[in-house]
Parts: structure tokens; sequence; C-alpha cells
């Protein structure tokens, strides 16, 4: 079963923006966000998101552009990545949590610091 298609959480988009802040591609992604629709990966609730197009999805793996080590608040090791497609938009962002539990919290990020919001 697939999940629903939603928007991206303002948390979401604080952490991917934080992420992307100073890539090549980084002003395009963060000015996108808010008009993505995501659906949630099947990784055990870990929080990964793929990108949601409507029709034939053609877009394929661009690579990763920017990557963080952190904790969820239970103190699990989280490895947060932003993956692009081969035309440089976002594509997913994958969330690895160590013992493959799910997701209790996106980390806080210093957005607003970064990113003058």
């Amino acid at each position: 079963m697939r999940n629903m298609k939603r928007r991206l959480t303002s948390a979401e988009i604080k952490l991917i923006s934080y992420l992307v802040y100073d890539t090549p591609e980084g002003a395009a992604i963060i000015a996108s966000l808010e008009s993505l629709f995501v659906e949630e990966m099947d990784d055990g609730g870990m929080g990964s998101l793929k990108v949601v197009v409507e029709g034939e999805d053609r877009r394929r793996y661009g690579g990763t552009v920017a990557d963080m080590d952190s904790h969820d608040v239970d103190g699990m090791y989280l490895l947060i990545s932003v993956i692009v497609d081969t035309d440089h938009n976002f594509y997913e962002l994958d969330i690895f949590k160590g013992d493959f539990s799910p997701l209790i919290k996106i980390p806080d990020v210093s957005i607003d610091v970064r990113c003058g919001i």
C-alpha cells in the first residue's frame, strides 16, 4: 500500500534548507520545497521521504548533495542525506536511524542564523 502524498512539514523544510543551503543546487531546492508533494518511504518509520511527481516518474538518482550526522531525541545515531535527481532537483530526504527504529523527531537545526530566516 502506498502512502498518501502530502506537503513537507515546516520542520522538514527547515532541515532540508539547512542541509542544501551552501550547495550549488541549494537556492533552487529551497525555492521549490513549499510547492512539492512527498510520500513517506517504506523504511520502518525512520522518516525518509520521496518527492511525488504526476504521471510517469522518469527521474533517476543523481547523487547526494548534502548529509549530516545527528541524533534522535532518544540518543540514537541518525544519518540524514538530501538526494537529487539527474537534473539536480530535490528527489529524496533519506534518514537512517542506527537501530532501524522509527524517527521520534526531526532534528532541530539553526537555519534561522544560516539562512537569515
